[in-house]
């Protein structure tokens, strides 16, 4: 009779550790494993007090000139004659709201104005009709 009443608390407790159980779609486990890897990867790419940056890509027909101004208007600092098919090397400077300015003889100047942060960097972009793309601050990539 003991072998049996042991058996059967046994199998009541098996019973109830099933009660407690829940069963989740394969899909839902998949996102939360999304997630995780989401906050590790933000996590990874923490920034910390790196300068902003900038450069400029010459995809256009004419060479030009690219300048990054402060807030106050004083040149930070100018890149002169950026040939086509090539890019300026890339510039870091102080956070602030910083003007950038692309020109040359045959298009008239075309400025853009962005609040640059530690931690971000922007890649300005001639195109192929010698127009300034609407380029727009990203995090940085270490």
């Amino acid at each position: 009779m003991k072998t049996y009443l042991n058996k059967a608390i046994a199998f009541a407790i098996l019973l109830t550790s099933f009660y407690n159980c829940t069963i989740e779609s394969i899909d839902s486990l998949q996102d939360q494993s999304i997630d995780i890897i989401n906050i590790e990867d933000s996590q990874a790419n923490t920034c910390t007090g790196i300068s902003p940056k900038a450069r400029m890509t010459n995809n256009g027909t004419i060479p030009f000139d690219f300048e990054i101004y402060d807030s106050s208007g004083s040149l930070i600092i100018g890149f002169y004659n950026v040939l086509p098919s090539t890019q300026t090397d890339w510039y870091s400077f102080d956070e602030d709201n910083t003007i950038f300015v692309v020109e040359n003889d045959s298009v008239e100047d075309q400025k853009v104005s962005h609040q640059m942060e530690n931690c971000t960097e922007i890649n300005l972009e001639i195109d192929s009709n010698n127009l300034l793309t609407n380029a727009q601050p990203q995090q940085a990539s270490n």
